[in-house]
């Protein structure tokens, strides 16, 4: 599960956090695991707030990938979030978490010259840019909050 926060037509969020298992600070959009009988909706939610401290008053899907098709079945499922309301992040214990904001620009930008390594944010983020019209579009099926 990834999540691209939206904060206005030209900025979003982006996390710089610790990984221990490369041993550096990386530049990623927030992301987690469905948790047994949870819907991907649900999950895209409850991470963006976690992780972020901000609601989406609109979450639609974007694109599903597979990870690694030679070794694995898992699949990343990105979702878009818009409408951000402030909230209070609900983190792991242990997680070490920079909330960024940035501009679409400069985030490409930050692909272009690798500060961003991260695939499920390359990935996300070059769609989003790609396809932004139909993304935002309102006749695109948002999921909307409850």
């Amino acid at each position: 599960m990834a999540i691209l926060p939206l904060l206005d037509e030209n900025r979003i969020l982006l996390l710089k956090q610790y990984r221990p298992a490369i041993g550096k600070w990386i530049y990623e959009i927030p992301a987690g695991t469905v948790e047994k009988g949870e819907s991907l909706l649900r999950c895209a939610r409850r991470e963006l707030e976690e992780e972020t401290g901000y609601r989406a008053g609109r979450m639609r899907k974007l694109f599903e990938m597979y990870l690694a098709p030679g070794y694995s079945t898992e699949k990343l499922h990105s979702f878009l979030a818009s409408e951000l309301r402030p909230s209070s992040p609900h983190r792991d214990w242990g997680e070490e978490i920079r909330v960024v904001k940035t501009t679409l620009s400069e985030a490409l930008e930050m692909i272009r010259t690798n500060r961003i390594e991260d695939a499920k944010t390359t990935a996300t983020l070059l769609y989003f840019l790609s396809f932004r019209h139909a993304a935002l579009s309102p006749q695109s099926k948002p999921s909307r909050s409850t």
